[in-house]
C-alpha cells in the first residue's frame, strides 16, 4: 500500500478567492484531489478488513502492516489539513453561519480521527500482549469505516463544490 500523493501543481487547479498571503496564494482547488482521497479511504479500509482475520490467528505478525494502516490513515489526514480544509475555510471565511458550520464538521471530523488513531495504538498495544486483539481490531474498523463515511458525505462534498463554483467563475471571466 503506498501512500496517497500530494495534488501536483499545475495540473487541474483552480485558484480560489483572493490571496493575500504566500501560503494563501498556494490554495487550489485541485479536480483529482476528492477521488484521490476517496480511492486512499477504499484502499485502507479494504486493506484492514483484510488483515483482520490474520490479527486473530497471528496477532504478532500483523503489527508490521498495523502500522503500515496507521500512517496511510495519518497520511490522508495530513493531505485533507494542507489542502482541503484550508480552501474550505477561504471558502467561508465571510459567512459567520458557514463558519461555524465547517468548524462543527471539523470538530467531528478531529474527534472521529483522534479516536482511529487511539484505536490503532491500542490494537497494536493489544496485539503485542495477545489479549483483546479481536475486539480492538472490531473497534479499529468501525471507526476508520465512520471517519471515511464523515469525510465522503459531508466534508469533500463541500470541496468539490466550492471547485465547481470556481471553475463557473473562471469560465464566465
Amino acid at each position: 500500500m503506498t501512500l496517497p500523493e500530494f495534488p501536483e501543481p499545475g495540473s487541474s487547479a483552480v485558484v480560489v478567492g483572493n490571496a493575500s498571503t504566500p501560503r494563501q496564494a498556494q490554495l487550489k482547488y485541485e479536480a483529482m484531489l476528492v477521488p484521490r482521497l476517496r480511492a486512499a479511504h477504499a484502499a485502507l479500509n479494504k486493506r484492514f478488513g483484510e488483515l483482520i482475520d490474520a490479527i486473530e490467528r497471528d496477532p504478532a505478525a500483523t503489527a508490521g502492516v498495523i502500522e503500515e494502516c496507521a500512517r496511510q490513515f495519518s497520511a490522508v489526514r495530513h493531505i485533507e489539513t494542507i489542502w482541503l480544509y484550508p480552501l474550505l475555510a477561504r471558502a467561508v471565511e465571510s459567512d459567520p453561519g458557514a463558519r461555524g458550520q465547517l468548524m462543527e464538521l471539523r470538530l467531528v471530523g478531529l474527534m472521529l480521527a483522534r479516536r482511529v488513531q487511539r484505536y490503532f495504538d491500542d490494537l497494536l498495544q493489544a496485539v503485542r500482549a495477545e489479549v483483546f486483539v479481536a475486539d480492538t481490531a472490531a473497534y479499529v474498523s468501525a471507526t476508520l469505516a465512520r471517519y471515511s463515511r464523515h469525510s465522503e458525505h459531508s466534508v469533500y462534498p463541500l470541496y468539490e463544490l466550492i471547485g465547481t463554483q470556481s471553475q463557473d467563475s473562471v469560465q464566465v471571466a
